[in-house]
């Protein structure tokens, strides 16, 4: 008897020990290692806030907190002067671009057709925004989305989509949003498989969505790629790599490596995405329907592409442009 009480006692011990080694270190060590890859995935994403494409123009983040814009004007979707304020964000549609201000409200210029740029903006506590061909999205601070514009894919449903999400990708009649699991959401138009509508398991850190296809980061660095593949945009197998920013164009991809250089692949009759990739030292990168865009650690950009409206110079844009951490 006394063996066996000994024994129960030890047993119980034991367990008791483990319990608290599990309380005081197990799971704080599970819940700083989710907040970690959270993290990741908000600051891998924070690139793409820098600068993007239209179908034939570019917005850019300056310095003091305007955005620049070059290309086409035909809707006034890119003012010469740019557009001044205290901005913490830009994206461009088709044919309208956004910006973000800091107090998380959106301005919006360019084509509102489809109600995808409402001239007196959309109020909110808005932490990210993203343009496609005829819609806008933007994250709220609480994880939910808010759409506007077209919906005729279902791409913009105008009660929003619920969720804990930390990012957001709008494509040609599709949208992608990053769950803080590191999955991912997808609605709207799936004809070429771009937007399935279980979404896309894994542990992915960034996504971008482009005319028929989407791609998304994982957190070791490779990409995958899922949707319209006629020019090689997003191979089924995906890409190797240590990637840590993403973009989708019209029907092309880029992606930044570490260490500073760009791969491409996709259609390139306009040189828009060249086979041996883009090297220097850049921190963020966009696709437009024809051209690519890169922002150099200096500030200043480089363009690629076609150019019949301005929306890639050769000779690029100087800055200086933003490149510091938001």
């Amino acid at each position: 008897m006394e063996c066996s009480f000994g024994s129960e006692n030890g047993s119980a011990s034991e367990e008791s020990i483990a319990y608290k080694v599990m309380r005081t270190v197990w799971v704080p060590w599970q819940r700083e290692r989710r907040l970690v890859r959270e993290q990741e995935r908000v600051l891998a994403t924070r690139r793409s806030a820098w600068l993007d494409a239209g179908f034939q123009h570019a917005v850019a983040m300056r310095p003091d907190g305007g955005v620049a814009c070059w290309g086409s004007d035909e809707f006034g979707q890119t003012p010469p002067d740019g557009v001044d304020g205290d901005f913490v964000a830009t994206t461009a549609g088709s044919f309208h671009s956004m910006a973000l201000r800091r107090n998380g409200n959106v301005v919006c210029w360019g084509w509102n057709n489809s109600g995808q740029a409402p001239p007196d903006g959309v109020e909110g506590d808005f932490v990210a925004i993203a343009a496609g061909v005829a819609h806008s999205l933007a994250l709220r601070r609480n994880g939910s989305i808010a759409c506007w514009g077209m919906n005729n894919h279902g791409q913009a449903p105008p009660d929003g989509v619920e969720g804990g999400f930390s990012a957001i990708a709008a494509g040609g009649g599709h949208s992608l949003a990053l769950r803080r699991n590191g999955s991912v959401a997808c609605w709207g138009s799936n004809d070429d498989g771009q937007a399935p509508p279980d979404g896309v398991a894994g542990d992915f850190v960034a996504i971008a969505a482009g005319g028929g296809h989407s791609l998304a980061i994982r957190r070791n660095g490779s990409i995958a790629c899922w949707g319209r593949n006629n020019d090689g945009q997003a191979p089924p197998d995906g890409v190797a790599g240590v990637f840590i920013a993403v973009a989708a164009g019209g029907e092309h991809s880029l992606a930044l490596r570490r260490d500073g250089s760009i791969a491409c692949w996709g259609r390139n009759q306009f040189d828009q995405a060249p086979p041996g990739g883009m090297d220097g030292d850049f921190v963020a990168i966009c696709a437009g329907m024809y051209f690519s865009v890169a922002l150099r650690r200096d500030g200043s950009i480089a363009c690629w592409g076609r150019n019949d409206d301005g929306q890639a110079p050769p000779a690029g844009v100087r800055g200086p442009f933003k490149t510091q951490e938001l």
